[in-house]
């Protein structure tokens, strides 16, 4: 009589468990590198529902898919991201929260690991700062973006703003004075606002502290200076921003005009390779400065196929055009999803060389 070996039953079935597992997570994530489109959500949230099931075979085909320099990682990140995460038509927004907080936990526990730390600092970094929250406890930031505008007794101005995030805003105010002088005052940057829509904003370059509170409500937003005059605010004599600015359109004030869509091997967080506490990231919409973990300037940008010709009129390369107070315009050198170069046109022509972190 003939002796056959047999694994227990117990081992037999967990080892039928993790080959399905890993059949499950490579199918789902072949199907969506040869998809390869952002009309591939199906795919996405397939690779999705594997990486929550078996996040170490999944990490481990995002490595190899890596290493061999494609850039279907991020694609799928930035499609999960505006597909799915911050696309509130998708499902509601609890529900969305917490397949965020799914994500980053699958993930977690491989940011040490020797193999697999990159591709799961790649997730955890593009996935847990996700402003989902965006709107306040009574709507507030979805329905402040816009111009508005203010005219009274010769005086006029426009106050610019963007929600950014979850409890911020970008803003741009400037006023005129009326005649004869016809003196002027300035100022930008971003503010916090709260869930009652009230935001803080000011300087302190001048001199001396200028605080100005903004209230939104509806179609307007009311100005009061708390303190400081013209000159610790910037502004030209008597030139106060007080007052109460209508609405004139709820467009984007700040948006880039122009441009094709950025690849996503331009799109992420990027650190110096000749200043390690110098990085720059690029998202769909904005190039942000970042140093020593501050960031310094964050301004929406356009990227061209071919560089327009008030950039550069003499070459036929991509580049990027940043909305700044000064336009500002880089050449496109390289990028391959791993390494980014830039040539900032108008400067010494250096090429500013950037790993992806």
């Amino acid at each position: 009589m003939s002796s056959r070996n047999f694994l227990p039953f117990g081992l037999l079935t967990a080892f039928l468990i993790l080959t399905i597992a890993c059949n499950t997570a490579s199918d789902a994530w072949t199907n969506f590198t040869k998809c390869a489109s952002n009309a591939c959500v199906k795919e996405a949230l397939a690779v999705k529902d594997a990486f929550l099931k078996d996040p170490k075979t999944t990490l481990g085909q995002f490595t190899a898919t890596y290493e061999k320099g494609d850039d279907h990682v991020i694609g799928w990140l930035y499609l999960l991201r505006d597909s799915v995460l911050l696309n509130e038509k998708f499902s509601p927004t609890a529900d969305r929260v917490a397949l965020q907080q799914q994500l980053v936990e699958a993930a977690r526990p491989f940011l040490d690991d020797p193999k697999l730390s990159e591709m799961a600092k790649s997730v955890t970094q593009e996935i847990e700062n996700l402003a989902i929250l965006a709107e306040t406890e009574d709507g507030v930031l979805e329905t402040i973006t816009g111009t508005y505008a203010y005219e009274q007794n010769g005086a006029s101005g426009t106050f610019k703003v963007l929600a950014v995030g979850a409890d911020s805003i970008r803003y741009a105010l400037e006023i005129f004075g009326p005649a004869p002088a016809h003196n002027q005052g300035m100022m930008e940057g971003f503010a916090k606002i709260n869930s009652q829509g009230v935001a803080l904003f000011g300087t302190s370059e001048f001199g001396g502290k200028c605080n100005i509170e903004a209230t939104f409500k509806g179609e307007s937003v009311v100005l009061k200076t708390l303190s400081g005059d013209d000159a610790t605010c910037g502004f030209g004599h008597n030139i106060r921003a007080d007052g109460a600015y209508n609405r004139s359109d709820d467009l984007d004030p700040f948006r880039a005009e122009g441009g094709d869509p950025a690849p996503a091997n331009l799109l992420g967080r990027w650190k110096s390779t000749q200043d390690p506490k110098s990085e720059i990231e690029i998202t769909d919409k904005e190039y942000v400065d970042i140093y020593d973990g501050k960031t310094l300037e964050r301004n929406l940008y356009a990227y061209f196929k071919t560089c327009p010709k008030d950039c550069a009129p003499d070459t036929q390369e991509p580049c990027l055009r940043v909305s700044a107070q000064d336009d500002m315009c880089y050449t496109v050198l390289f990028a391959d999803g791993k390494t980014l170069q830039l040539v900032y046109l108008g400067g010494t022509g250096k090429t500013l060389t950037f790993k992806r972190k």
